[in-house]
């Protein structure tokens, strides 16, 4: 059990003069964790301080995270090839952009190698696709060429017809868009406002095959056909004004209506109010027969506008009439003048225009795809190949280089940057600077001596008791069980100073219920191995994950051998403790684990508080001695009566908790009361400590009862997988070879992997449930903040 290291507050004062030097010897000293001195009366932030080795330093991690992580290149490998590297000068900003575009083009390298696993598929795929555009221009191409033709052979005979059924065709397509909106505005159920903008767009386009046949009229003499048409057109456009102008007068009178309605409404509302208020009645009557007069307005109003809608709809329909005998006219002039063969010409040049827009976007795809097909011939090629492989390891080894001597670079200039922080961290007065912070109380006395022998009388040194809460938590873990601070320090929270660490215990418990759920020899070994792999090769929290595989890892291996299990094989005949054999066993050996496992954590819980120096919550509150005592009395009166319920609530020993049951209870209103917030809300409290000690402790306990219920798990999947492959509900190790046929090998181990990935995941995830709510809410708060050293305030090259 590690306990963080009592620290001092302390204020270091200098000249400005010193303050380099002040600086320097903070860096030297290193165990020393630095802040701004905040609420200091006569200084303040410092201005314009020299950052620029700082910016630089962090510039070159950045790039250097940046180049391992797109490169994979370790950054291990980056700092020890540094060591052999000398800075030379060179200008760090210009080796920045040249390692961001080496790893540019090392990626797109590494890109064309990896698409040349698949070059031949995909070739043949773009292959086919180029045949199937190329096919479709082909069809296209035909189609220009049989317009053109058509075109070329009525030009040949007349070039005038061309022209003229070009016209004629216009014409038509504008005489079919009318008749399309005169259907439309056919419609009854259309209101006024959209059959009036539909009128409009009938006006524009009749307007427009107007110009066009007086201009062919104006061209072709003896066109006196065209001519009446032009005319019966003019007389629809007018008959069409004729109903705008009705549409308007409607709308009007519409309008007119509404007024009146409002005016009614508002005569309704006076008479209803009226009758509360008999003595306005004389008025009201007085303005009775002008009233009678609005609503005989607002009939009339309706009926002519009514009348005014019908007459609308009714002369749509007869234009809409009309209009058809002046297509169908338009029809017979037109087949009169023309031959299909003018037809097909005069849609030639409209046609061959869309034709030519729908093969744009097939030659851009064609351009496209042949770029595709050339790049990926060359992907096809073995020496082409061979010579990416040496420009990827050309670049590989470049990168290196660069980020080698950036790295250098960095190195060279971490500790003027790490100066530099320190200065920003100072404030200034007239004359003075000054810098706090937190140093451990066992170096209070050569901290202060190596300061001293620095600065001597140009240095005055504070330091002064401060509360507990605000000191940063400096904590000192051996390097084995380092791995487990993922769990506590990092997923759930740094312990304050006066809180008890508990990343030591985590480090014994955590494997061992893991272990418990995970029950087997080879899967034990192959995660450990894993583990191992991860702590040796990576780095910061995956380095972490990968200590606490190993030992989990490690522990079990070490219940797969008392379970007798190895890969879903049988070690032995008759196992030490077989989850499916002895469940109510491992069953009181997993509750009996939970309940030593909270007793702990009642224990630390009381010396928590009296590290915080309260006395009273110690002893006699919930999670206290107390509460140790009544949980463990309980568990023992259990214990030697086989959990029967009967004999347990019987015993002396059971029925004696209650009076460290009741203590607890009493405790919060005593506090309450002490503190001077009344009986009331102590009262309160006492109810939730009576549930939670009773109800939420017998319910913390049962759940651990899944340490036992995921081993059975464990071993009810190798019972199938072994069933699933051999047919036999267990085979001992020793008949596997012969057993053994390479399908079966495939299946087996494929049955393996898959529990092994599923079940070890739910496995470490009841584990860290089971430290995170049934173990560390008994006493661990979390509420502490980092102690860093000096050499911590900037990001190191390589990150923990």
């Amino acid at each position: 059990m590690l306990k963080p290291e009592e620290v001092l507050k302390f204020y270091a004062y200098t000249t400005k003069m010193h303050r380099e030097d002040l600086a320097s010897e903070l860096l030297k000293f290193d165990d020393v964790h630095l802040e701004p001195p905040q609420g200091l009366p006569g200084v303040k932030p410092p201005q314009d301080v020299e950052s620029r080795e700082l910016e630089t330093y962090e510039e070159i991690v950045r790039a250097l995270e940046r180049a391992s992580a797109l490169s994979g290149i370790p950054l291990s490998l980056i700092v020890k090839s540094s060591e052999r590297n000398s800075t030379g000068g060179n200008d760090s900003k210009s080796l920045i952009s040249e390692l961001d575009g080496i790893v540019g083009e090392y990626l797109k390298i590494k890109k064309e190698i990896e698409l040349s696993k698949k070059a031949k598929h995909l070739l043949k795929e773009r292959s086919e696709k180029m045949k199937e555009i190329e096919e479709e221009l082909s069809e296209i191409e035909g189609k220009i060429l049989s317009y053109y033709s058509a075109a070329l052979e009525v030009v040949e005979e007349d070039p005038s017809k061309l022209r003229l059924g070009r016209a004629l065709l216009e014409i038509d397509r504008g005489l079919l868009r009318s008749s399309s909106l005169l259907k439309m505005a056919s419609d009854r159920s259309l209101s006024l406002e959209d059959l009036n903008e539909i009128i409009k767009n009938i006006r524009e386009s009749l307007k427009e095959t107007k110009i066009r046949i007086n201009e062919l009229s104006s061209e072709a003499k003896n066109l006196t056909e065209i001519s009446k048409i032009s005319e019966k057109i003019e007389e629809i456009m007018g008959k069409i004004d004729y109903i705008l102008n009705k549409i308007a007068e409607c709308n009007s009178k519409k309008e007119k209506l509404a007024e009146l309605r409002v005016v009614d409404s508002l005569w309704k509302k006076m008479r209803d109010s009226v009758k509360r208020v008999p003595e306005l009645s004389p008025i009201i009557a007085e303005r009775e027969p002008v009233i009678s007069k609005v609503s005989q307005q607002m009939s009339i109003l309706e009926e002519e506008i009514d009348a005014i809608d019908s007459e609308i709809r009714g002369f749509i329909e007869k234009i809409s009439d009309e209009f058809s005998n002046i297509r169908k006219d338009f029809s017979t002039i037109r087949e009169g003048l023309l031959s299909i063969k003018v037809v097909v010409a005069g849609e030639a040049e409209r046609r061959v225009s869309e034709l030519i827009e729908n093969a744009k976007p097939l030659i851009a795809e064609r351009g496209k795809i042949e770029e595709e097909i050339e790049n990926l011939s060359k992907l096809v090629d073995k020496n082409y190949i061979k010579d990416l492989k040496k420009k990827e390891k050309d670049l590989k080894s470049k990168i290196i280089e660069i980020s080698a001597e950036l790295a250098a670079i960095a190195l060279s200039l971490r500790e003027k940057a790490l100066m530099q922080r320190i200065g920003m961290l100072m404030y200034e007065g007239e004359e003075i600077c000054v810098i706090s912070g937190w140093v451990p109380k066992s170096k209070k006395e050569s901290f202060e001596r190596k300061l001293e022998e620095r600065l001597g009388e140009f240095l005055a040194l504070e330091f002064e008791e401060s509360e507990w809460e605000e000191a940063p938590s400096r904590i000192r873990i051996p390097n084995v069980i380092k791995p487990i601070r993922l769990l506590t320090h990092k997923l759930y929270g740094l312990p304050s100073v006066r809180e008890l660490d508990p990343t030591f215990l985590t480090a014994i418990f955590f494997p061992l219920m893991f272990g418990m759920m995970f029950g087997d020899l080879g899967h034990g070994i192959t995660l450990a191995l894993f583990g191992l792999f991860l702590w040796k090769k990576t780095s910061g929290s995956m380095k972490e994950l990968g200590g606490i595989l190993l030992y989990s890892g490690i522990a079990a291996a070490i219940f797969g051998y008392l379970y007798g299990a190895f890969f879903f094989m049988s070690i032995t005949e008759h196992p030490i403790l077989s989850p499916l054999h002895d469940t109510m066993r491992l069953m009181a050996v997993a509750l009996i684990f939970g309940a030593f496992q909270m007793s702990i954590g009642f224990l630390i819980n009381t010396a928590n508080k009296l590290l915080e120096g309260d006395l009273f919550a110690a002893f006699l509150e919930y999670r206290g001695l107390m509460t140790f005592i009544m949980y463990a009395g309980a568990v023992y009166a259990a214990i030697r009566n086989n959990a029967s319920i009967g004999g347990t609530l019987s015993d002396p020993l059971f029925q004696a908790m209650s009076i460290p049951l009741m203590i607890t209870c009493v405790a919060p209103v005593i506090r309450s009361v002490r503190e001077g917030h009344g009986v009331g809300e102590g009262l309160s409290e006492m109810v939730s400590t009576l549930l939670e000690s009773v109800l939420a402790l017998f319910s913390n306990s049962l759940s651990y009862i899944r340490l036992a219920a995921f081993a059975v798990i464990h071993e009810v999947f190798g019972i199938l997988t072994v069933q699933l492959m051999f047919g036999k509900e267990a085979i001992m190790v020793n008949e596997f070879a012969s057993l053994l046929s390479p399908l079966a090998l495939i299946g087996f181990s494929l049955m393996n992997i898959l529990v092994m990935g599923l079940e070890g995941l739910l496995s470490f995830i009841q584990a860290t449930r089971l430290t995170f709510y049934e173990f560390f809410t008994k006493f661990y708060r979390a509420s502490g903040r980092e102690f860093r050293r000096a050499s911590e305030l900037i990001e190191p090259l390589i990150p923990e």
